[in-house]
């Protein structure tokens, strides 16, 4: 670590240190309900007035896409697991599978709620809840942002039924979000120490936000934000270049890396915070969605992980994994710069032109 680091890290240590001190959030205080209508107030990226506008503004074309992907797994039962994990397995590994069908539940709560939001019919939202009962009353965050990068599609899809559900079910998503902000805030360290600058923290740092707003905890939230300021600072340099192509030889871990920074941005921004453009950040999420636009525009190519460090991405290009091996597909950025285009207009000629799926394009309109 360098003195600069360092100098960072110390007050950060001692705010961390007091977190356990914390008890606005609540977290495993017993419920009331002044707590309970608080915590009803709360929400991570749409609020009310946010629904009500997205359900104006999505296109008829646009919604029916969405009703079609919504009936197609309207069938499907929910797979609850108190262990999700999927990092550093290759399909079929251990419970690998299991696990995927685990994180596909996270991803219908957020298609079915924004169903929901989109059409009015109640079906939709009866599945969501489903989903929802079936996860938040129970599971226990662990504090891994792979096996959790698609965790804030469940609370994406929390905020759009969230009125229709008992203060019992509110009360423990807020619980589950302080426990989300407090674990993905602390010192956790696993591996080498690239994890604390690639996007294994990118994608603690967007947990950590989502957790955070949740909960509706100002310390939280606060600790949020300079955890998000510190990690651009150090993951993307001033040209726009993220630690991890360095690390990895690869456009998809550029937008695997930029993507949870957006939608930590987004969250953000959804509470009237401009963390994208603050002077902490120098412009250097913009730098670096600018950086990869002349591969998303198919004006470049490149061939991913030749020169990788990371010996599990040769043991996935070995196993035939699709995506690890070959030339860059440029479609892989279009949820990228669908989120993007939200924040900084001027990356939606490059969103509209890529053409995200239904849900991005619906729940960013």
């Amino acid at each position: 670590m360098t003195p600069r680091e360092s100098e960072k890290r110390r007050p950060r240590r001692r705010f961390l240190g007091a977190l356990a001190a914390l008890c606005a959030c609540g977290a495993f205080a017993p419920f009331d309900r002044a707590r309970a209508q608080s915590a009803q107030a709360t929400f991570v990226l749409s609020s009310p007035a946010r629904a009500a506008q997205i359900r104006r503004r999505v296109p008829a074309p646009l919604a029916a896409a969405l009703r079609a992907q919504a009936d197609a797994s309207m069938a499907r039962v929910p797979h609850p697991r108190a262990v999700v994990h999927t990092q550093g397995l290759l399909p079929h590994e251990q419970d690998r599978d299991a696990s995927v069908q685990a994180q596909e539940d996270w991803r219908q709560t957020l298609l079915q709620g924004l169903a929901w939001c989109v059409t009015g019919e109640d079906a939709y939202a009866a599945k969501a809840e489903t989903y929802i009962e079936a996860w938040i009353p129970h599971y226990v965050s662990s504090s891994n942002p792979i096996d959790e990068a698609d965790l804030v599609d469940l609370l994406f899809g929390f905020d759009f039924v969230r009125s229709r559900l008992p203060a019992a079910t509110i009360e423990k998503a807020r619980a589950l979000g302080c426990q989300m902000a407090r674990g993905y805030l602390g010192e956790r360290r696993v591996g080498d120490p690239s994890t604390g600058l690639n996007n294994w923290q990118s994608h603690r740092v967007k947990l950590a936000t989502a957790g955070a707003f949740l909960a509706g905890d100002a310390a939280l939230i606060s600790a949020a934000r300079e955890a998000f300021f510190a990690h651009v600072a150090r993951n993307v340099d001033a040209g726009g270049l993220t630690y991890d192509f360095g690390q990895r030889d690869a456009i998809h871990y550029v937008v695997y890396d930029l993507e949870p920074l957006m939608l930590a941005a987004s969250i953000a921004a959804a509470h009237g915070q401009d963390w994208y453009g603050a002077p902490q950040i120098q412009g250097r999420l913009a730098a670096a969605l600018g950086w990869l636009a002349p591969y998303a525009k198919g004006e470049r190519a490149h061939e991913e992980f030749v020169h990788s460090t990371v010996r599990f991405d040769a043991r996935r290009a070995a196993a035939h994994v699709e995506g690890y091996s070959g030339w860059w597909q440029r479609e892989e950025a279009s949820g990228l710069y669908g989120i993007a285009a939200r924040l900084d207009p001027h990356f939606a000629p490059v969103a509209a032109a890529l053409d995200p799926q239904p849900v991005v394009r619906a729940l960013f309109v």
